[in-house]
């Protein structure tokens, strides 16, 4: 095999200077995604390496070199080497996990100085490709280059046996899908819909990070629905699954609501995949109970909370991605006024980018569409705004309670008349110039004022 460039010559050129310090009969070997990666003609910065020497020899070799050596995991013989950059080093070994336990890591674990060894204990074959760093040469025990070639994923040993030990190797699997655009392995595939229940035994956290890469990937319409055929989207979130076959009026929709969904989610923005993903969670539950989904987006929100919840995302991403949910119905039927769009711009100006994401998402996913006209307008409007230099809040308005009390506005009075002051800037039905509204705050006053009789 040909000489292949793992990242930039510079860490290539650290690599080298690593390896010079392994004994000629136990050499340093670059493996998994790096090298899959270089197969594939695509850099690569995050360097796992491998190698006989155990954690011991590893500190003993580099004790005195420029390299520092840190422990990660000694006993699965994982180190952490640091120069310019940093490298994970695991010792050759071979694995063992207790069937249905849940452990992601090995109870088990024996070094070896068996290359075919370490890489039967690995998931997929596309990941157990070797680069001899001193070398310069692959190492391809399993056969792992024709299924780079081939753009598939095949199990280094028989998948009932890879995916059997570790359930999360199926989410890993749908992820490498996502991320890489490869197909999966006949065999492999019937395994991964055989032992789906594995993901059961997985924590939710686990579950959380996969998902995020999964969400992540070029790929992704293609990873969801491989979720959706081996099972895994019952087990993982059952909420949307549920929309699997849920009818939409063909006149507006092309898909059924789980298929609309995958296709938003396709064509989102990475950080609003969440968003799409449960943009339309609720029609499901909706449909069952009222026969219609026209309040999905209200109740959809709530379940959003609830199912992020119980993955443990951070509240931030949970509140971001529910209110994402809840407004992505704004104007369905494009009747609203512009002064409705500006309130809604104002109140939504943290996530107004999101929305307008979303909305585009939307109408593409209904497979009739290629662009929203709620989108269109709320840009246009949006950048009328700012051309009028509109208060986008109450602390932007160029009058404060201060100046109202100055004025005699005591209390909660000063609130209400600065909300009122802030919609008619918002409206451009006045400028945002500091006489001006202090006049119509004087107005204000004097009219209250007769009311009570003062």
């Amino acid at each position: 095999m040909d000489k292949i460039v793992l990242s930039s010559p510079e860490l290539s050129a650290e690599l080298k200077k690593i390896s010079g310090y392994f004994p000629k009969d136990r050499r340093l070997y670059a493996v998994g995604g790096c090298v899959r990666d270089a197969l594939r003609g695509k850099p690569c910065y995050d360097v796992d390496l491998a190698g006989a020497v155990t954690p011991e020899q590893l500190s003993q070799i580099l004790a005195d070199s420029e390299f520092k050596v840190c422990e990660a995991s000694p006993r699965l013989g994982t180190m952490i080497i640091k120069g310019k950059y940093a490298y994970e080093y695991t010792t050759f070994r071979t694995d063992s996990y207790p069937s249905g336990s849940g452990i992601h890591t090995p109870t088990s674990v024996q070094f070896t100085d068996d290359i075919q060894a370490d890489a039967r204990r690995r998931d997929f074959k596309c990941n157990a490709v070797y680069y001899d760093v001193a070398d310069e040469k692959i190492v391809d025990p399993l056969g792992g280059i024709a299924d780079i070639r081939a753009s598939v994923l095949s199990t280094v040993v028989d998948p009932d046996i890879t995916l059997g030990q570790d359930g999360l190797r199926i989410m890993r699997m749908i992820r490498f899908v996502s991320t890489l655009g490869y197909s999966i392995e006949e065999n492999t595939l019937s395994s991964a819909i055989r032992l789906v229940g594995g993901l059961n035994d997985i924590t939710v956290e686990r579950i959380r990070e996969e998902l995020d890469k999964i969400l992540a990937g070029e790929n992704c319409y293609k990873a969801l629905r491989l979720m959706n055929k081996i099972g895994a989207l019952k087990i993982i979130l059952p909420e949307v699954a549920l929309n699997d076959g849920v009818p939409q009026k063909i006149q507006y929709h092309k898909y059924d609501v789980l298929e609309h969904t995958f296709k938003v989610v396709e064509n989102c923005p990475p950080d609003v995949r969440l968003a799409g993903l449960f943009h339309d969670v609720a029609k499901g539950v909706c449909y069952a109970q009222e026969g219609n989904t026209y309040l999905h987006n209200v109740v959809g929100a709530g379940i959003t909370k609830d199912v992020l919840t119980r993955l443990k995302y951070p509240k931030k991403v949970i509140e971001r991605t529910s209110r994402l949910v809840r407004e992505h119905m704004f104007d369905v039927n494009g009747n609203s006024r512009d002064v409705k769009y500006r309130r809604f711009i104002a109140k939504n100006l943290d996530i107004l980018d999101d929305i307008i994401a979303l909305f585009k998402a939307d109408c593409i996913g209904t497979g009739y569409l290629q662009e929203s006209r709620t989108a269109q307008r709320m840009k246009e409007i949006y950048q009328k705004m700012l051309d009028e230099k509109v208060a986008m809040s109450i602390g932007e308005l160029n009058i404060d309670g201060k100046d109202l009390a100055q004025l005699g506005f005591e209390g909660k009075a000063i609130g209400d008349a600065l909300e009122s002051l802030w919609d008619l800037s918002l409206r451009n039905a006045v400028k945002n110039d500091k006489d001006v509204l202090i006049e119509i705050a004087k107005r204000m006053k004097k009219t209250t004022d007769k009311k009570k009789g003062v």
